[in-house]
């Protein structure tokens, strides 16, 4: 999930540029000393766009063909918001972000089409080929005091196939992802699932705000599960009672990073 953290950042640093700092006259050589640059810069505060927006420490998720207007209705809320079309990554996406006068920003209808080949580089070691194209649709990210408060989507990757040590069609697998509040503060729970695919997965993750996590996910052969994927699968995970193989993991995502 690297790549869309990533990305929700860059498009959270430049709405706040947009909405706050845009009328400030040379504003461009201000905003280009802040954790993203701009180029090709054209239009209004109301209606422009930017050919290149370039974050400074991941130069390879730069959006490119930005386009934002204004959405006057956000002020009702307190809040400047723009609609922001850009294309990332072989990809496009869209969002309507809005950031308040205490800097919490609010992300609401996000989309996001890249090909799932574009995960690779967040790989920590080139061990896996992917096929397939993948799609998020984000209802709703809330950050507050520099944290994630909420978010609330569902992420789907379509004709899903991975190639390397763990060669398999995966079929359509999805992710869902919402809120849960836990003792005063909002944590998230996730369901993984797929479909039509060699093996059947299912699991659960849960993501505090400051990053941590907690993975569970089993693995389960079919009866037209290949024997060479039954083999691969006994080195990633856990045999259990019931003929999956489970694999659990926690850490910080901030280590993908």
């Amino acid at each position: 999930m690297r790549i869309f953290g990533l990305i929700m950042l860059c498009l959270l640093s430049f709405a706040a540029t947009v909405v706050w700092k845009f009328p400030v006259a040379g504003v461009l050589p201000h905003i280009n000393t802040g954790p993203v640059q701009l180029s090709g810069v054209t239009g209004t505060l109301w209606k422009g766009q930017a050919a290149q927006i370039i974050p400074q420490q991941q130069p390879e998720l730069t959006l490119t063909d930005v386009q934002w207007k204004v959405l006057p209705q956000k002020l009702l809320s307190g809040a400047a918001g723009v609609n922001l079309v850009f294309k990332v990554s072989n990809g496009n996406g869209e969002a309507d972000v809005a950031g308040a006068l205490n800097g919490d920003i609010t992300i609401t209808d996000a989309t996001l089409r890249i090909p799932a080949a574009e995960l690779q580089q967040f790989l920590p070691l080139p061990i896996a080929e992917f096929d397939g194209i993948v799609m998020a649709d984000i209802e709703r990210v809330e950050v507050q005091n520099n944290l994630l408060k909420s978010t609330r989507g569902t992420v789907v990757w379509r004709n899903a196939e991975v190639q390397g040590a763990l060669q398999a069609e995966l079929g359509q697998v999805v992710v869902d992802i919402i809120p849960e509040k836990v003792e005063g503060s909002y944590s998230h729970r996730g369901k993984l699932s797929n479909s039509d695919g060699q093996i059947d997965i299912n699991g659960e993750f849960q993501l505090d705000p400051t990053g941590n996590y907690i993975a569970d996910i089993r693995l389960k052969p079919l009866p037209a599960t290949p024997p060479e994927l039954n083999g691969v699968l006994g080195m990633v995970g856990q045999r259990a009672s019931d003929g999956s193989y489970r694999i659990r993991n926690n850490g910080n995502i901030q280590n993908f990073m």
